[in-house]
């Protein structure tokens, strides 16, 4: 038992590096190209100040007598020079009656900046429109700022990965228990209380944000999601209390000849 405990720090820290690496690929396999390729475009008029080309395909609401202005001002948060990589970190589609809407985020990566370009298109009956640019200039990656790391972290991460580790092991060995005690009757549903935790403790590890989602159930008690490549690790953990009652009232429930 001890040596599970001694390589599942590793096992889970490589598996959140996994994790992202093969997330980037799937992830891009969902961006729609055309409309990533439309939304780069307009984002490269911008930085060249071509501003009458990039109203042109701005909806009717945007094109107000303050656009221009506007306009230059996202042009001035663009960086000097060119990009070293342009990365999609998030891509929404919503579908609609009226047409579908396409949310776009983007990384733009320069020598010593990156910049952060969110471009939200509308596609009506063919005709592709913009219908938000927002462009945010950044001191450090996404990947950076939201990386699996121990660096700077206080108590509360190190006991969230501790409990993340520790959980599931505790869940899987009352699970061999059980699965080993002749129970008279219904042991399947032991077998499946125990697998389960109760009351999801849920914590972002890049901002230490928590929360508790008390009308909720984890398999194994823990686990981890990313919601992009590039977002931060959410760890959650749940209280294994059919895991303890098992525990408490397994000798209470054996078969008198096992007794």
């Amino acid at each position: 038992m001890r040596k599970v405990f001694a390589f599942l720090p590793l096992v889970l820290s490589t598996a959140v590096l996994l994790f992202g690496c093969d997330q980037q690929g799937t992830f891009d396999k969902m961006v729609p190209q055309e409309e990533a390729s439309a939304a780069k475009q307009l984002i490269a008029k911008v930085a060249a100040r071509e501003f009458t080309a990039v109203e042109a395909q701005l909806a009717a609401n945007l094109r107000t007598p303050e656009i221009r202005a506007k306009l230059e001002g996202l042009s001035r948060a663009v960086p000097a020079g060119e990009p070293s990589t342009i990365q999609a970190v998030g891509a929404y589609t919503m579908h609609s009656t009226s047409g579908t809407t396409y949310d776009l985020t983007f990384e733009y990566r320069y020598p010593d900046s990156w910049l952060l370009a969110n471009v939200v298109l509308e596609r009506t009956e063919g005709k592709l429109t913009v219908q938000g640019l927002h462009l945010t200039p950044r001191t450090v990656s996404l990947e950076a700022e939201n990386g699996f790391t121990f660096q700077g972290k206080g108590a509360l991460h190190y006991l969230v990965f501790a409990l993340t580790v520790a959980i599931p092991v505790f869940i899987v060995y009352v699970l061999v228990v059980c699965a080993k005690t002749k129970i008279p009757k219904r042991k399947w549903l032991w077998l499946l209380f125990v697998a389960i935790g109760l009351v999801q403790f849920q914590f972002n590890w890049a901002t230490g944000a928590w929360g508790l989602n008390p009308i909720s159930f984890s398999l194994l008690g823990a686990g981890f999601v990313k919601a992009g490549p590039v977002a931060p690790c959410i760890f959650t953990v749940a209280f294994p209390l059919g895991a303890i009652l098992f525990l408490a009232r397994q000798r209470s429930m054996l078969q008198p000849d096992d007794a």
